[in-house]
């Protein structure tokens, strides 16, 4: 008799991807108009806006984000009280040579990121397991593989083009590799919370993001 066997991913990271259309105002034109300002490490600069998808060339993609982060929210969290609430929103600007370094969104509960403007060999956003918690990737044991896979590695990279849109716990670690092409990345990254009723019984609490 033949037995059946199943490979679970226990306590999995969701991350999400998809393409969406760009309004053809957000053009590398209109992106150079906007106002910049360097990161204190001089790895890249940022919009001074830090609502930027509220201005109103934006508001297509906006409502774009926002019908991917309620399927993000019901479909695959399958939380159904509350509702993902956008606070903060900026682009990123990488000039060739510049680079993101490892870092996670604080104060976030669901962070992501479209791709605006991408050229070739402009950099893959790289995804890191974190070592706080014990895991076959964990720095200690490192047997060598045949293959990297979800299972066995510690980080796991991304080409993107513009549209690409990536939604992810803001807990999960990234970067972005080095701008090598001849030409400026721009991609907006943003973070949403949850809004409305959490949790359930004695563990119910209201909450308001303004």
């Amino acid at each position: 008799m033949q037995t059946k066997s199943e490979l679970v991913g226990l306590f999995s990271t969701p991350l999400y991807k998809t393409q969406v259309e760009i309004d053809p105002i957000i053009n590398i034109d209109f992106l150079k108009t906007i106002q910049y300002e360097s990161y204190p490490d001089k790895t890249g600069s940022s919009s001074k806006d830090n609502k930027i998808l509220l201005n109103k060339n934006f508001k297509s993609l906006k409502e774009t984000i926002d019908s991917h982060v309620d399927i993000y929210l019901s479909q695959v969290l399958k939380i159904q009280q509350s509702k993902g609430k956008h606070v903060q929103s900026w682009i990123n600007k990488h000039a060739p040579n510049d680079y993101s370094p490892k870092h996670y969104h604080c104060n976030s509960f669901l962070s992501g990121g479209v791709y605006l403007e991408c050229p070739p060999d402009s950099g893959a956003i790289v995804f890191c397991q974190s070592h706080t918690q014990p895991s076959w990737t964990a720095n200690t044991i490192r047997p060598a593989v045949s293959e990297l896979t979800i299972f066995n590695a510690d980080q796991w990279a991304f080409e993107c083009h513009r549209g690409d849109l990536l939604l992810f716990p803001s807990h999960l670690m990234h970067r972005v590799e080095n701008n090598l092409s001849s030409m400026d990345r721009y991609m907006v990254a943003f973070n949403y919370f949850l809004e409305g009723e959490i949790g359930e019984h004695t563990s119910t609490i209201k909450l308001r993001v303004s």
